[in-house]
């Protein structure tokens, strides 16, 4: 007797034996306790998730000996020969090779005739998609009133080519992935039925094989036991499928780790003596780092596809890596695929791209050099004390008399009354430098107060501070920190109830109490290879995508 694969061996007979599609399962089973079964169906999503099943359970439940059920009972006439594929009342059509305006003609002529031996007939048409525009139109009419006993399901993997008019006369049902854990499940038991050994990570492995469709992963699984027997270890699941053991990841981020060129180089030669694929081993190491981030930010091994034991030897590494770091690693490996597939030397390029991973700078780093040179109009967010700062870090400041370097030391207040509590205009325009320089001294933050020039202190303690309208920038933003100056007002002049008002007129400059000196303004090139001579790595920062560029 000829072997069955496990795909057409374990295919769901009902609907409650379908994997992964309750949404749709759910729906159609109500459709039918309710007698509310549309006419047409379009069945929609990736391959092997079901669509072919459920409609196959579909027409069984609908011509099924023992009444319109949602369980049809598998035994009777009708449901064997359904399973078989031989009823005359379902007729399965490959939409690929009977794509045709005449095939549709054929069907609409025999659409006419009453079903065979069930109650209706139904026309599975997979691959609907690949009709040709006059097949479509002439399936249109029939299509939106057909006759009574018959029921249309289309099958596809692309929706988005089917024409809108199409769509609007179907009743549609999207079809998902499976998620890995319920594959893996289901794998597993079909290897006890089979009575088949395997371990936690081969079925992960298998079901990852599968990306989402129960066909392809049951397909796997057929490979491994022709491969390994009824004892299916890890090992052997990698080596059947032809993918990179884990283990090899766990020692590619130990080489990082060490920065040590020569280890790497040889590690590259020992992938090539395996057989195992560059493009491969680039998309599972991406997989790799992307679960390696998902457990720093996350923290959550549930959600990873791995065994507990490699979540554990995978969380240790967490705090080794930072998040940018992951991110730049992803980044490098999703940008080579493409790389490796049109490269006339795919080794080469392989070795330059995990060089690149090992000798790569921690972006804090990179950061901080940033945040001393320069601000960069780009993919970096400066905040509005960084401005501040970087502004005054481009100015002198002096005083604008000679005389004034020397700031003559008072030991008390000189009031202009008697009311001790009064300061006097003149004693605080002379102090305003050692005012400046105590203010800057507690925070840094507030030395755009410099631009300021104080000028008089009205009859309600009001202190008028005035600022040119070209520094209106500075002025508002002394206006958001105006509760601390305040205070460093008070504790300095050792005073109480005096409020700071900024207001914004002309300053000419032999106002000033500080003299604004802005220092020699670097160009562009300037600028960039000052940058470039401290981190030759942040060459990239001026390539497409980026193309950074410098702003005052």
């Amino acid at each position: 007797m000829s072997y069955l694969v496990i795909a057409r061996k374990y295919r769901p007979l009902v609907f409650e034996d379908v994997i992964g599609q309750e949404h749709v399962t759910t729906t159609i089973t109500n459709a039918i306790k309710n007698n509310k079964v549309h006419h047409a169906y379009l069945l929609t999503g990736p391959r092997g998730v079901g669509k072919t099943t459920i409609s196959r359970i579909l027409a069984k439940s609908l011509n099924c000996e023992t009444g319109i059920t949602p369980k049809p009972c598998g035994k009777c006439r009708n449901c064997l020969e359904i399973d078989q594929g031989i009823s005359l009342d379902v007729k399965e059509i490959d939409g690929a090779s009977n794509r045709g305006i005449d095939e549709i003609r054929d069907l609409r002529d025999d659409i006419k005739f009453s079903p065979a031996s069930g109650r209706k007939k139904i026309y599975i048409i997979d691959e609907v998609h690949m009709l040709t525009n006059q097949a479509f139109n002439a399936l249109l009419k029939t299509l939106e009133e057909p006759p009574e006993h018959a029921v249309f399901i289309f099958a596809t993997t692309e929706a988005n080519e089917v024409p809108a008019t199409i769509l609007s006369r179907c009743q549609r049902h999207d079809f998902k992935r499976v998620e890995i854990n319920v594959l893996s499940r289901a794998l597993k038991n079909i290897c006890e039925k089979e009575g088949v050994a395997i371990d936690e990570e081969s079925l992960i492995m298998l079901s990852k094989a599968g990306d989402g469709s129960v066909r392809d992963s049951q397909s796997a699984l057929d490979q491994v036991i022709a491969y390994a027997g009824n004892n299916i270890t890890a090992k052997l699941t990698y080596e059947a499928l032809g993918l990179p053991e884990l283990e090899l990841y766990f020692e590619f981020i130990e080489i990082v780790l060490s920065k040590n060129t020569g280890n790497l180089l040889s590690f590259i030669e020992r992938i090539f003596g395996k057989g195992l694929h560059a493009i491969s081993f680039v998309k599972g190491l991406m997989e790799f780092y992307r679960d390696l981030l998902i457990l720093k930010t996350v923290k959550d091994a549930r959600i990873l596809d791995m065994t507990g034991e490699n979540v554990i030897k995978l969380e240790k590494y967490t705090a080794k890596f930072g998040e940018k770091d992951i991110l730049m690693f992803i980044d490098i490996l999703s940008q080579s695929v493409s790389k490796l597939k049109t490269s006339p030397f795919q080794r080469m390029e392989f070795e330059l791209i995990l060089l690149k991973i090992l000798h790569h700078d921690p972006v804090a780093e990179i950061e901080s050099i940033l945040q001393k040179l320069s601000k960069i109009e780009g993919d970096f967010e400066i905040n509005i004390d960084d401005i501040v700062k970087d502004i005054s870090s481009r100015i002198n400041i002096q005083p604008v008399e000679e005389d004034k370097k020397k700031t003559p030391e008072y030991e008390v207040i000189l009031p202009a009354s008697d009311d001790t509590n009064k300061l006097d205009f003149t004693y605080m325009k002379d102090r305003w430098i050692d005012f400046i320089k105590s203010v800057t001294d507690k925070n840094s933050k507030l030395n755009f107060l410099e631009y300021g020039v104080p000028v008089s202190i009205k009859n309600d303690n009001a202190v008028e501070i005035k600022f040119d309208p070209k520094d209106k920038m500075l002025m508002n933003l002394c206006v958001s920190k105006n509760n601390e100056i305040e205070k460093e007002f008070s504790e300095f002049y050792k005073v109480t109830g005096y409020r700071i008002e900024f207001i914004q007129s002309e300053v000419v400059e032999s106002e000033r109490i500080i003299e604004i000196k802005p220092k020699k303004t670097k160009t562009f090139e300037e600028k960039k290879s000052d940058l470039l001579n401290e981190a030759p790595q942040l060459k990239f920062l001026f390539d497409e995508p980026f193309n950074c560029k410098f702003v005052e």
